[in-house]
């Protein structure tokens, strides 16, 4: 499993640098303001938190066990599943609806928690992790990308056709739900400001 610092990595590389260069864009013509500085910090901050989530039962069995535990499990339930990713989506509204206070801009922030979970998740999996993607009503913990560990002749061909292109289609899927909150939030490639509405 990739190290907290290749996630990061991974957020700072392939969903921040669009925000940023139509931020720093916008920057270079003037068009920024004080208060614009803010939503770029905890946009950052919110994809940061969340790009780490699922490793969160590490850090709680750290404090309840005072040893390295297991880290995609708190108890029984799997912190590396869509069901616990989707707490994000919650994590990532609620600061959003305090920045905005727009409903429809805070749920954009709340997609592009989810995404930064995801990619959690897919860099997991492409490393070989444990992921129990549809816990708890499939609670075995398989892999979209098998083509990284097993050859077409272990597993069935269909199978591992079927699994490459979910997992290819669950990528550009993960992509374009950060590219298009950002680009809602007016971080896409042109930064348009952010302005209350009175």
């Amino acid at each position: 499993m990739p190290y907290p610092v290749g996630h990061l990595t991974f957020f700072l590389l392939l969903l921040f640098p669009v925000a940023l260069y139509g931020f720093a864009k916008a920057f270079r013509q003037g068009k920024v303001q004080r208060s614009d500085w803010w939503y770029l910090v905890i946009l950052f901050a919110i994809g940061s938190f969340f790009s780490l989530f699922p490793d969160i039962s590490a850090v709680i069995n750290l404090i309840l066990y005072g040893a390295r535990g297991d880290h995609c499990t708190i108890g029984s339930f799997p912190t590396h599943s869509l069901l616990f990713a989707s707490i994000a989506f919650v994590g990532g509204v609620i600061p959003g609806m305090v920045m905005y206070r727009q409903r429809n801009k805070a749920l954009a922030v709340g997609v592009f928690a989810v995404a930064a979970s995801l990619f959690h998740l897919i860099l997991d999996d492409i490393d070989g992790g444990i992921i129990s993607y549809l816990y708890p009503v499939y609670s075995e913990p398989f892999s979209l990308f098998p083509l990284l560990s097993e050859a077409p002749s272990e597993m069935g061909i269909l199978y591992y056709g079927f699994t490459t292109i979910v997992g290819v289609l669950s990528i550009v899927l993960v992509v374009l739900m950060a590219f298009l909150s950002l680009r809602y939030l007016g971080f896409g490639f042109r930064y348009d400001p952010f302005k209350r509405e009175e």
